[in-house]
């Protein structure tokens, strides 16, 4: 039988300080069902345990001694099971009391001088120490045979390089560490620092580790004949990720508004089975943990995370109503609303038709990775601009996606991702083979040594090395005729080609549109003429097996976010859109995101409405009307629902689209578009 965790959930974290041990577990959970939820994430021990544990390394909250009961997670299970609200228990191991470090050193982090990390009179842990692999286990287990709780989640999933303070401890060098550092690096010793060549090592190492710790937490809670949800960052069965500012992270640097939608959308393309929670953060950073974030902020996270089919959870900071609560007031319109449609939201699958890769981390480091992290941005705004729907999928799960989930899309775009590796660079090309369009751009599927790895590429290899700086200023493209270049007189759209670039030879059979026009002077002013077209084409495409595949061989994107004007993106989607089939368009500001899903009946739309969003954070939207929805291919005998709204929506036919008349959105709406065929099965199953 499926896990109950396999459903929608709707969570409500109180994030508690241990003074708040005496909390009315009443009064709590009235404002967690007004907010929406129906599962409550509650602090239950690690670093003090708000029961009164008898293990003698699990440290007592202290302030217990205040409550009637002594155990205020007993006293919050029991409430919770009254009202039919599950508790997923939290803990927290990346800390000890002075005491239990005092007894056990080699559970904790220890520096390269061999020092532990103290913080706050807390001594930190290491997860390859017997801390993290066994004594975890006898925690969840005295937890478990006491408590009805419905699971676990595990803050602090990761190994204490860097502490609150955002002091870089570096490598930990515990025994434990050192010792399965040696097996899993055959034989290396642990690295110093992490400025050491060996980092790449130690990184895969860490990764390991907390993969296999997350396996052995979920295989010891499924021991148990009871349906128990382990939520971690990694590993486990149900997945957590934080929708949050965290300013300290950003310093001079502008907000990333689709950061949540881009991390579910990644996520559920890779692992569809496995559930996950965005945790949608009430304060600004956790050294500001009573500066409220903006209201429309925190409910951008969850509306995003919806959307694109994550579970949401709202996170205050202690007992409910100790701090002021302003900031999740909006959160509370998008997590009611989930609740109430539980039912769309488990068979809500995506439907784009567009994938859009999203870079591995730690490509070439520094101003590279920053340079292709603008490039894939570049080309997300592009795409929610125009509001054609897209996924985005990671480019190490490219390949382990199979045909079955690669080839619900007619379009995968590579953003200048580098190298694709054999076994991606197989999958891009069965996919194309099959039928299926690419685009990449930039250096995407290119070696450093100019070799081009997709069979499918129109390109056969690199002409020297790639151009960027000063090599490409001045340099342009165009896909309009310029009959008049010669007199240096143009026509139609010429963008700016900015980042980098390079030359290729192609292969014979392809077709090239467009041209890029020649470096010429860009200073002084009376000599800034003189750009001639070139043998390089601003697109070229080849016919592969049943689909097409095109390469612009500039950073398209990066231009986009660089100079950010309309003429550079359309120049993009002029290429994209007749490759993508898409299915719905909207005539929407542009500030408005639409993701595209279905369910069994139909089409379900998301509009989000981004029009609040500032430097650092979301303000106060401005309500977007008159907008309309197209249906591509329709029928005629479609029907539109406002979900929100809850009312039917207007339609008409024009050709062989069908135009659907919008409701004001305000913070967001959701359609839900029918067939007639679709509401007639609903009804007949319904009767019966």
């Amino acid at each position: 039988m499926p896990s109950r965790w396999q459903r929608p959930f709707t969570v409500f974290q109180t994030n508690l300080q241990e003074i708040d041990a005496g909390m009315d577990v009443e009064a709590a959970l009235d404002v967690i069902e007004d907010h929406g939820a129906d599962t409550w994430l509650l602090n239950a021990g690690g670093i003090v345990a708000f029961y009164p544990t008898d293990l003698p390394f699990h440290t007592r909250n202290p302030f217990l001694a205040d409550r009637a009961s002594g155990d205020l997670l007993g006293d919050a299970v029991a409430a919770a099971a009254r009202r039919g609200v599950r508790v997923i228990a939290r803990l927290d191991l990346s800390k000890v009391a002075a005491a239990v470090a005092a007894e056990h050193p080699e559970w904790l982090f220890a520096s390269a001088a061999g020092g532990p990390q103290i913080y706050n009179a807390l001594y930190s842990t290491c997860p390859s120490g017997e801390y993290y692999q066994e004594r975890a286990l006898e925690i969840m287990d005295e937890i478990l045979d006491r408590y009805a709780v419905g699971g676990f989640f595990v803050n602090w999933f990761n190994f204490n390089e860097r502490d609150y303070s955002e002091v870089v401890h570096g490598v930990c060098h515990c025994a434990s560490c050192a010792e399965r550092f040696a097996e899993f690096g055959d034989g290396r010793a642990l690295p110093d620092t992490h400025e050491t060549r060996d980092l790449p090592l130690w990184l895969r190492f860490t990764a390991a580790t907390l993969e296999e710790l997350g396996r052995k937490y979920t295989a010891h809670v499924a021991s148990r004949d009871r349906d128990l949800a382990l939520v971690l960052s990694k590993g486990a069965p149900v997945l957590y990720c934080e929708g949050s500012n965290a300013f300290r992270h950003l310093p001079g640097k502008e907000l990333w508004p689709h950061a949540t939608a881009e991390t579910v959308s990644a996520h559920l393309s890779a692992r569809p089975e496995a559930p996950l929670v965005l945790n949608a953060v009430a304060h600004v950073d956790s050294t500001y943990r009573m500066g409220a974030e903006q209201p429309e902020h925190v409910a951008q996270h969850l509306v995003q995370a919806i959307a694109r089919g994550g579970n949401p959870s709202t996170y205050i900071l202690g007992a409910p109503g100790r701090l002021p609560m302003a900031s999740v007031s909006l959160a509370r319109q998008v997590t009611r609303f989930h609740r109430e449609r539980h039912g769309l939201y488990a068979s809500l699958r995506p439907a784009a038709t567009i994938a859009l890769v999203r870079p591995a981390g730690g490509r070439g480091g520094g101003a590279a990775l920053h340079g292709t992290l603008e490039e894939f941005r570049g080309v997300y705004q592009a795409l929610q601009e125009r509001h054609l729907p897209f996924d985005v999928v990671g480019l190490r799960d490219l390949a382990a996606m199979g045909a079955d989930r690669l080839d619900r899309y007619r379009l995968v775009v590579l953003p200048d991702v580098g190298p694709l590796g054999a076994e991606a660079s197989a999958a891009v090309d069965a996919f194309v083979e099959r039928g299926g369009n690419l685009l990449t751009t930039g250096g995407s599927g290119t070696t450093p040594e100019g070799g081009v790895e997709p069979a499918a590429s129109p390109a056969a290899r690199r002409i020297g090395a790639p151009m960027s700086g000063a090599e490409v200023w001045s340099t342009y493209a165009t896909l309009d005729e310029q009959p008049h270049a010669g007199e240096n007189r143009f026509v139609g759209s010429v963008v700016p080609v900015y980042g980098s670039n390079a030359r290729y030879v192609w292969k014979p059979g392809g077709e090239r549109a467009g041209r890029l026009l020649a470096q010429a002077p860009w200073g002084p002013p009376e000599l800034s003429y003189g750009h001639t077209p070139g043998g390089d084409p601003a697109v070229a495409s080849i016919r592969y097996g049943s689909g097409v595949s095109s390469m612009i061989t500039w950073t398209i994107g990066r231009t986009y976010r660089e100079f950010a004007k309309t003429e550079i993106r359309e120049h993009l989607l002029r290429v994209v859109e007749p490759l993508a089939d898409v299915p719905v368009g909207a005539a929407l500001p542009e500030q408005v995101e639409l993701v595209l899903g279905r369910d069994e009946e139909g089409y379900v739309v998301h509009l989000i409405n981004q029009t609040g969003a500032r430097r650092r954070s979301f303000g106060p939207h401005v309500p977007v009307g008159g907008g309309r929805l197209v249906l591509h291919h329709a029928t005629g005998d479609e029907s539109a629902v406002s979900l929100v709204a809850r009312q039917e929506l207007g339609t008409r036919m024009e050709g062989s689209s069908l135009v659907i008349d919008l409701p004001v959105i305000d913070l967001f709406d959701v359609i839900s578009i029918r067939s007639a065929r679709a509401r007639a099965d609903t009804g007949e199953a319904a009767a019966s």
